[in-house]
Order: structure tokens, then C-alpha cells, then sequence
């Protein structure tokens, strides 16, 4: 009896060693209770806008140190995800347990008395910078750049410019070339307005002049893919504010050919992609663990893995089609030349007049 009595104790102390030895570096020691409880509930459901490729290798690498947690993603509209949220929480259903999309509106409801993000103060916030953890509960789950794409066989090779300036310039004065043939995303509506809002806040009425010259010309509509295809195929000539990792991800197929991408050098737009725990999170301690292993290095390697840009500093991605923020920053020539996209409640408030005036200025 006495033997099986010192076996289990000892198994006690190994399992309690193992979680000890399983809190990161730099952690409080009582975040073994939190991963104790994480995987006691063993399981996480999120609603992303994300695909498997982009939120896959993030799991991967968290299911190798926490292997004992299933993780469940449902890829949405990023504005579903807060209305699914909403709609099944005031039914009784139990709801995601972490949200992660890239629409400002959204977000900016769910921080004004939303009723959908948990306070939570992750222990890695004294790694991450100050702008990508703006408002209590709201994280940055990724910072993706914008960029302009061209199609090297219809464009001459000195119309190829990484300034914005220079480009809208071109789109006026060599119509032969780009008239009816440029793409973008449509200021309009919540993704592509809320580039083109910010995009005018860090230009002022230079902008605006640019966007009434240029915009008659252009073709807006469409996702990053389509923009893509059709810049490939000679339908359009070039686009702008395409979804960087969109066009990262499309490199390894060899489209580099054909089609040449720059980060806009007077102003690369960077689009934070939200992430929070839900208020009502069934598994809140899982929530917590995994939302924190994004925030970590391992966790923001993941981030890059799955074709998107992670913004911790220090992280170098080991890919060859894939950046970091730092490797954004220094290719523009310093954080000055970064238009982050952020939570900016004038936004929102604008956002009707924006439109109006985007409209009018693309004759949309």
C-alpha cells in the first residue's frame, strides 16, 4: 500500500514539475494555475475571418507545447463573427471564445459598450508595442501592409514607382497605359474605407486632389485575390492597397514573372488584425493561454508561418516570401513612413461623410 502511495506521490510531483517547467520565461509563477485550467476545459472555439493556412500554423505550434487543447476555428465574414457572437450570446447559446478579424467598425462597437470583449492584461504586453494593444481587451493578432501591384509586361518599368504620389501622377498622365485599368478595394465599405480614411489622415487634401484625379480612372471592387488575378492577366495594369500577405502567399506559385509589388513609400497603410476574448468565453483560461502565445515570439512565428505579418519586434520570419513589420519598417525608411490603421473613433464617426466623398471622388 505504502509503495503505491509513494508512486502516485511521485507522479504529483512530475506532473507539477512538468507544468512548472511549461510556464514561459518572464511569467508570473501562478500562470500554472492559468494553463492547469486551460487544460482542464481542453478545448477553444474561434470566429475568424482567417482561413486554416493563415490560423493553422499558429495552432500547430501552440498544440505542441499545450498538446492537450483542441482548437476549433470557424472562418466567417469579419462582421459575422460579431454579430454570430452577439445573436447566439442573447439566446442562451454558448458562443466563440475568441474573435479574430480585421474590421475597424466592428471593433470599435465591441469597445463601445458592445458587451463582447474581456478585459484581460496579458503578461506580454511589456514585449509588444504600445500601438498594437491600444484599448483594454483589444490585441493585434497580425499587421498587415498594403502594397501596389503592377503587371511588368503592360507597364513600362519606369512607371513601376513605390511613391504614391508619383503613381497617381502616372494613372493621369499615361492613360494609354492605365485608364479603366487599376484596381483597389472599394472605399466604401469598411475594409477598404477604413485604408483609404487613414490614408487620407496622414496625407490631408493632397490626397483627396490625388484620389479626384485618379480615382475616375480606376476600377475599385473585388478582394486582394481578384485584384491579383486580374493585374495577372492583363485586365488590369496595376492595383493599389492590395493586401500585402495575399500577395505573399501567391509568390512561391511563381507570379513574381509576371506581376512586381512595392510597399508604398510615402505611406504604407498597415491594417491591425483584432483579436480579444469574448466576454461571455465559455473556456475563458484557454482563451487566455492561446491568446497570449500569439502575443508570444513562438507565437508571432506561427503568425508569419501562416502568411501574414507578425509586428513583435525582434521576430525575423524564416520564409522567403514572408516580412515582419520590422522588415516592412525598414524597407520604407522608418516607422514615420507607416500609416497604421488603428481604432480611431473619428473614424467611425466620419465614416458616412468618407464614403460620401470617396464616392464622388471615383464617380462610384
Amino acid at each position: 500500500m505504502t509503495r503505491y502511495w509513494i508512486v502516485g506521490a511521485a507522479a504529483l510531483l512530475m506532473a507539477s514539475a512538468a507544468n512548472a517547467q511549461s510556464v514561459p520565461e518572464g511569467y508570473p509563477a501562478d500562470y500554472a494555475d492559468l494553463i492547469a485550467k486551460a487544460e482542464t476545459e481542453g478545448s477553444l472555439l474561434i470566429y475568424t475571418n482567417l482561413s486554416n493556412a493563415n490560423l493553422g500554423p499558429v495552432v500547430k505550434a501552440f498544440n505542441e507545447v499545450y498538446p492537450g487543447i483542441k482548437i476549433e476555428s470557424i472562418d466567417m465574414g469579419p462582421s459575422e463573427a460579431f454579430s454570430r457572437y452577439e445573436a447566439e450570446v442573447a439566446s442562451g447559446v454558448a458562443s466563440a471564445d475568441l474573435v479574430i478579424a480585421n474590421s475597424i467598425p466592428d471593433w470599435m462597437h465591441a469597445l463601445d459598450g458592445g458587451k463582447i470583449i474581456a478585459d484581460y492584461d496579458s503578461p506580454e504586453i511589456p514585449n509588444l508595442p504600445e500601438w498594437s494593444y491600444k484599448e483594454a481587451g483589444l490585441y493585434t493578432f497580425s499587421s498587415d501592409p498594403m502594397v501596389t501591384i503592377y503587371n511588368k509586361i503592360t507597364v513600362p518599368e519606369e512607371l513601376q514607382v513605390s511613391s504614391m504620389e508619383e503613381y497617381f501622377a502616372n494613372i493621369v498622365s499615361h492613360p494609354e497605359v492605365f485608364e479603366g485599368k487599376v484596381g483597389t478595394y472599394d472605399g466604401r465599405y469598411a475594409f477598404g474605407g477604413s485604408i483609404g480614411y487613414a490614408f487620407v489622415d496622414y496625407h490631408g487634401d493632397k490626397a483627396w486632389d490625388w484620389f479626384s484625379s485618379a480615382g475616375p480612372l480606376t476600377r475599385p471592387g473585388g478582394g486582394a485575390g481578384g485584384m491579383i488575378e486580374r493585374t495577372l492577366s492583363g485586365e488590369l495594369a496595376s492595383s493599389f492597397f492590395v493586401s500585402g500577405p495575399v500577395v505573399f502567399n501567391k509568390l512561391d506559385d511563381g507570379i513574381g514573372e509576371v506581376l512586381k509589388w512595392t510597399f508604398p513609400s510615402d505611406g504604407t497603410p498597415v491594417f491591425m488584425r483584432g483579436m480579444a476574448i469574448t466576454a461571455d468565453a465559455p473556456h475563458p483560461s484557454a482563451a487566455r493561454l492561446f491568446l497570449d502565445f500569439v502575443l508570444s515570439e513562438p507565437g508571432q512565428y506561427g503568425v508569419a508561418a501562416g502568411n501574414l505579418t507578425a509586428y513583435r519586434p525582434g521576430v525575423v520570419p524564416e520564409a522567403e516570401n514572408a516580412y515582419s513589420l520590422d522588415e516592412v519598417i525598414a524597407a520604407v525608411g522608418g516607422e514615420e513612413n507607416l500609416i497604421v490603421i488603428d481604432y480611431d473613433p473619428e473614424m467611425v464617426a466620419n465614416f458616412e461623410a468618407f464614403n460620401a466623398r470617396w464616392g464622388e471622388a471615383f464617380k462610384m
